[in-house]
């Protein structure tokens, strides 16, 4: 921590995780645009929601994105797991409204 953040108060503090969790907000709705791309694209040439190797491998590297920006691996784990089931989920019911 340095030595700003050291010093402010709580009220400075959470203002500073209001902006970080308005960033996060605005990034996961990038990620879903994007997911929506690759729910057409599945529907497109026949691939099913839940690719084992794609899940694995994002979860995979949310751990070693983790530990290379100091974050614990296993918080990085837990989130990135519940994103992908999310997605997935979302996936699924999409595309069987489309089938």
């Amino acid at each position: 921590m340095n030595s700003t953040l050291k010093k402010a108060g709580i009220a400075e503090l959470r203002h500073e995780i209001d902006i970080v969790d308005e960033k996060l907000i605005k990034l996961l709705a990038e990620r879903q645009r994007l997911v929506e791309g690759v729910i057409a694209v599945k529907h497109r040439d026949g691939i099913p929601s839940r690719v084992l190797e794609r899940v694995d491998y994002v979860i995979d590297r949310a751990r070693v994105l983790a530990r290379a920006h100091h974050l614990d691996p296993a918080l990085a784990e837990s989130l990135w797991t519940e994103m992908v089931e999310w997605f997935v989920a979302h996936e699924e019911r999409t595309l069987d409204l489309k089938m």
